[in-house]
Parts: structure tokens; sequence; C-alpha cells
């Protein structure tokens, strides 16, 4: 339970290329964490909620990514989902609405190369 705070330390000591982080629900901690990792590395950001049946509009998902701006320069993040679409047995996701949401953040992903490139 927690962010990633407390482990942050030990993520640092991977050698790694990029991280790929879950950052759209509470028990993520906050994004200033983001700021500790090595400079020579990429994050995939979570930024889609693959949980819930809520479907994150491109706007959210744009807002989402913009607070992580304020930690690394836009060259060090790529979108990803939370944790993929099969967080478990109970929380199976249809197809149709997987698709929306892929569908939404590819739209933020051209929003946000469009406003930052």
């Amino acid at each position: 339970e927690g962010g990633y705070g407390p482990i942050i330390d030990a993520l640092k000591l991977l050698h790694v290329n990029q991280y790929v982080m879950e950052f759209t629900i509470p028990a993520a901690g906050d994004l200033d964490v983001l700021k500790e990792l090595p400079e020579d590395t990429t994050v995939g950001l979570g930024c889609v909620d693959c949980r819930g049946e809520h479907i994150d509009t491109p706007d959210e998902i744009v807002t989402r990514v913009e607070q992580a701006l304020q930690y690394l320069p836009p060259e060090r993040i790529g979108l990803n989902p939370d944790c993929g679409f099969a967080p478990g047995n109970a929380a199976d996701i249809p197809i149709d609405e997987a698709y929306a949401k892929l569908s939404n953040e590819a739209e933020a992903a051209a929003i946000l190369r469009e406003k930052y490139s």
C-alpha cells in the first residue's frame, strides 16, 4: 500500500531504460517521485484507468500527463494504460471498453504532441 516514495531508491538502482508506472489511482502516490528517476530513463506513464467502467476522456488524460510534465520533460514520457486490461479475473474489461480507452489515449497523445513538439 502506498505510493512509489518508499521504494524509489530501490527503483533507481535498476539498470533499465524505462520505468512503467501507474498513476491513475490514489494508491500510486504523488507524481513528484518522477523527478527522482535517473535522467537517462523514460517513463511509461500510467494515465488511463483500466480498473473502472469510466472511460477517461482525452482531456482527462491530457490533464494527467500535464501534471507529470511538472517533473519530466515531454521527451521522457510515454503514455500507457495503468496495469493493462487484465488486472484480475473479477475485473474483466469488455473489448469495446478497452478499445474506447485506448482510442482516447491515442487522441490525448496526438493533442500532447501537437502542443509540446
